[in-house]
């Protein structure tokens, strides 16, 4: 898996992959994206409703979800009115075949 993280946290390393596929006009670009939510509920109602995490987060004993949503809090930026800010971007690449 990191192996794959590190290929595609690397835009050269994908512009270089696509061109040896033989693809040509390759280009990367760099999307990010930004959300708010009300507050930390906000937040948390929707990282529960996240179908990749949803199965997951509900598997965990009690105890351990506890301390792991109070771990997700502390790393978040929230602001003196509670509202939570969240950030995230990927690597795009796109390319003109022969």
């Amino acid at each position: 898996m990191r192996k794959i993280v590190e290929i595609a946290g690397n835009r050269q390393v994908l512009r270089d992959l696509w061109l040896q596929a033989g693809l040509q006009e390759v280009e990367t670009y760099e999307i990010v994206v930004e959300r708010t939510f009300s507050d930390f509920d906000d937040y948390w109602s929707t990282v529960l409703g996240a179908p990749s995490l949803a199965a997951q987060l509900a598997a965990m004993p009690v105890d351990e979800l506890v301390e792991f949503k109070e771990v997700i809090r502390s790393r978040l930026v929230i602001d003196v009115m509670g509202r939570v800010y969240c950030s995230g971007r990927a690597n795009g690449v796109r390319g003109r075949v022969g």
